[in-house]
């Protein structure tokens, strides 16, 4: 018999609110989290970004916070709360269980940005010898997976799924296939980015990727006419994944299950998706048959929904194909019109708003879609947030690389 994989805690640091419950209010209330950029000069270059404000570990000493990315220290806050709410406590001392059955899959597409920035400064000021010890291990990719797995002491399988903005769908995919086949019983997935940096912004722009609508909250308009690109944004979200059985023995509070997952790519292009879509249509479909579930099953989607062009189309392409003549009734957010798009984080908050829309039946509205493009005919969440039954999410992503991901998740029932 498969084993079954539930959700059991979240955890979210965001420019939306740093705790699952402010990031859920501030989503179903319509309210963006998008501000002009404060972490650096952005003359001449987009000057919005959903940056994280107001945020801090108490719980860490100067020094411990010090050695520490901004990303790091996101990935702990985000993964401390997630282990609360599912009843863990892992804090330095305590162990619950065997630890070689907890596992950490973290996703970083930008690592240590910030410790770049410091050490690059550093070698320019003062040569070789002025860099940093610690600049490595806070640069590295997988320093927020590594970061969290020793804050914890969670010994189990750990590393960080890398695929642009996909990447933390892959990680809680990747995740819980590692439990469905016995590799653990636990596992930490999400991701974490500090991302908003100088050169990051400048790169993006270079791409002509990101919005320059102006005021900031009005910047990032998923499926408009007048879209004009993503905005960048950071944080992190962790998932508490674990196997059915071992939830219920403890008492664990069971938010969601982990019902499907897929995962292609379109091996077409660097970064412009295929304009066909058939590679995230096969990686939905995927999913669905994963989960056991027909697409008339699925009420209610989590979108990429970046706000570019190319994104916008393609994505609403491969709506039209997974659910041909029911896609009138499939209701359709982008929560990125109010966090941004946070890279490998992105998936990771789309799972955990999903979470709470099963438990919840409130889909979060799509914000700035004033005027609807009509090649992308998706029944989005205009008009504010929405109810629905629907016992089943669709979270889709796709990632610079060609990388696609989906995940299933579905409300538990015994």
């Amino acid at each position: 018999m498969e084993r079954r994989v539930v959700i059991t805690g979240t955890g979210v640091v965001s420019c939306a609110g740093n705790s699952t419950a402010s990031f859920w209010e501030s989503l179903v209330s319509g309210r963006s989290g998008i501000g002009r950029v404060t972490l650096f000069d952005p003359t001449g270059l987009p000057s919005s970004a959903g940056e994280v404000r107001n945020f801090s570990l108490p719980e860490l000493s100067p020094k411990e916070s010090r050695r520490m990315a901004r990303c790091a220290r996101f990935a702990v806050g985000a993964a401390g709360e997630a282990l609360r709410e599912a009843g863990l406590d892992h804090s330095p001392g305590k162990r619950n269980g065997d630890p070689f059955r907890f596992g950490v899959l973290f996703s970083c597409g930008a690592g240590g940005l910030d410790a770049y920035d410091q050490g690059f400064e550093a070698l320019e000021a003062r040569g070789p010898n002025g860099v940093s010890a610690f600049f490595m291990p806070k640069f590295m990719p997988n320093s927020a997976s590594g970061t969290v797995a020793i804050r914890f002491g969670l010994k189990g399988p750990n590393f960080a799924p890398v695929s642009a903005c996909a990447s933390s769908a892959h990680a809680i995919g990747e995740g819980a296939w590692m439990i469905r086949r016995g590799d653990a019983d636990l596992m930490l997935a999400g991701g974490a980015e500090a991302c908003i940096s100088r050169v990051m912004v400048s790169g993006f722009d270079a791409l002509t990727a990101l919005s320059r609508i102006m005021p900031p909250e009005e910047a990032s308009r998923p499926f408009d006419r007048r879209r004009a690109g993503f905005v960048l944004s950071e944080g992190a979200c962790a998932l508490v994944l674990e196997e059915l059985e071992h939830a219920l023995e403890r008492g664990a509070p069971i938010l969601a299950e982990v019902a499907g997952y897929g995962a292609t790519c379109d091996a077409t292009h660097i970064t412009a998706p295929d304009p066909s879509g058939e590679g995230m249509v096969y990686a939905i479909r995927r999913a669905l048959a994963g989960a056991g579930l027909p697409p008339a099953q699925v009420g209610a989607v989590y979108a990429h929904g970046t706000g570019t062009a190319a994104n916008d189309l393609v994505e609403s392409r491969v709506m039209s194909s997974v659910f041909g003549p029911a896609l009138p009734e499939v209701r359709v957010t982008a929560v990125k019109s109010m966090i941004g798009h946070a890279l490998a984080v992105s998936a990771a908050f789309a799972a955990a708003a999903a979470v709470r829309t099963l438990s919840t039946g409130v889909l979060p509205p799509t914000i700035n879609c004033t005027e609807p493009d009509p090649a992308c005919p998706l029944n989005l969440t205009r008009e504010g947030a929405v109810r629905t039954d629907t016992g089943a999410v669709l979270v889709d992503s796709l990632g610079f690389g060609g990388h696609n991901a989906a995940l299933i998740l579905k409300r538990w029932e015994k």
